[in-house]
């Protein structure tokens, strides 16, 4: 059988979808599937092409036996919703030429946002009486619309009829909350077509990554300090302005440090916030690659996540599952009706505070701080249930209920 796989984020980009759109690839390959790739070249999360990829158009590389056909890629110096629009759009056209390359395939795995790829999805089913899969990670459309990032009512109309379009079109729409799910369902799409794939980890392989030491030796200034940290994407979505409001009122204690690690478009005015709030306890370091991630891990005390009001309740961080693979323990500031923290706080992996809950916040670390070792039970009980996300027991269901299903005919 032969499958095409599609994603803007691709090996070697080594956050977010890119994560998974390439572990999906490379382990149907090791199943013994003909596994190609079309993608753009690598840029995220640093949101800048190396300079050996700028200019070119085409390019095919060979990654343990997966051929991954590269187009055309517009990355603007400075992100904003008409420049990705833009991006999007050289995407999908080299995309198009870039299907042409593979050749006729059996099954065509889209890995979304964007929502417009969909279009050449649905394009080449048709063309090649192939099976379409389109693995939602992200409900783009929702997220621009509460965050206000698109204010032109006509471009959210249009992307919204292409979506439901090219979800109806598809054989099967799967994605990775049931949230998000329960999201899709709503665009009048039949039940049967859903599947609830969630992202997945190696556990044995995550928990064994990371070198206690190594992270503390490149910043011995932070040895010996309770440190609370948060890595990762920093965008809007993550409303990471609570973590610096929790780090104000820590000034006093010189045994707590608070870091910031990774790059993202929100960026630049978090780091205005933390000047306006003095924040003096909060560290902005940059984005670690996926060895020093784990170092990371392995020598912090307490991770941070939060997810922003108004965002919408469906959003899942995949970054949990490696938190939890290595019985890290979590502090998560969300809304208490949103699918991260109904995760946690149902499955008792972490401490929850309301998002702007910053007294709550306080409460929470001041647990850490003066009891920590009988916390103990939220880092035991976090490798236990991160087994339901195994790499292998999630991908053979996806192959035996998703890949291996006959071809549907859309009414």
């Amino acid at each position: 059988m032969k499958i095409l796989v599609s994603s803007l984020y691709f090996h070697p980009d080594h956050s977010g979808i890119a994560l998974y759109s390439s572990d999906f690839s490379f382990y149907m390959k090791e199943a013994g599937y003909d596994v190609n790739v079309v993608t753009g070249f690598s840029f995220y999360p640093k949101w800048e092409k190396t300079e050996s990829d700028k200019r070119k158009l085409f390019r095919k590389d060979i990654v343990d036996g997966v051929n991954i056909f590269r187009g055309y890629l517009y990355v603007p110096a400075k992100v904003s919703t008409f420049k990705r629009i833009i991006q999007e759009m050289t995407f999908i056209l080299f995309a198009f030429f870039n299907f042409f390359r593979v050749g006729r395939s059996d099954v065509i795995v889209l890995f979304t946002p964007p929502i417009t790829v969909g279009l050449v999805g649905v394009l080449f089913r048709k063309l090649w009486k192939a099976r379409l899969v389109i693995n939602v990670q992200d409900l783009q459309l929702e997220a621009a619309d509460a965050l206000g990032l698109i204010n032109i009512s006509i471009i959210l109309k249009i992307v919204n009829v292409i979506e439901q379009y090219t979800y109806r079109q598809a054989d099967k729409i799967t994605s990775i909350s049931e949230g998000m799910l329960s999201l899709i369902q709503g665009k009048n799409i039949q039940d049967d077509k859903i599947y609830f794939w969630p992202n997945w980890i190696d556990v044995r392989e995550h928990a064994d990554k990371g070198q206690k030491g190594n992270f503390l030796e490149l910043y011995p200034e932070f040895k010996g300090k309770l440190i609370i940290g948060y890595a990762g994407n920093i965008g809007v979505k993550q409303g990471l302005s609570v973590f610096i409001d929790l780090a104000v009122q820590y000034q006093h204690k010189q045994d707590v440090v608070f870091l910031i690690v990774g790059e993202g478009a929100d960026l630049p005015n978090l780091r205005k916030y933390a000047l306006k709030q003095n924040a003096n306890h909060v560290h902005f370091l940059p984005f670690l690659d996926p060895s020093g991630y784990y170092d990371f891990l392995a020598d912090i005390d307490v991770i941070f996540l939060s997810q922003k009001k108004g965002v919408g309740d469906v959003y899942f961080p995949s970054k949990l599952l490696g938190i939890m693979a290595k019985s890290k323990l979590l502090l998560v500031s969300a809304e208490p009706k949103s699918e991260l923290f109904k995760v946690v706080k149902q499955n008792k992996i972490g401490m929850t505070v309301p998002y702007g809950d910053v007294d709550g916040l306080i409460g929470e670390l001041d647990r850490v701080i003066n009891e920590k070792e009988s916390l103990s039970y939220y880092t035991e009980r976090s490798l236990s249930k991160v087994m339901l996300y195994d790499r292998k027991f999630v991908l053979d269901d996806v192959i035996r209920r998703v890949i291996k299903e006959p071809v549907s005919i859309p009414q």
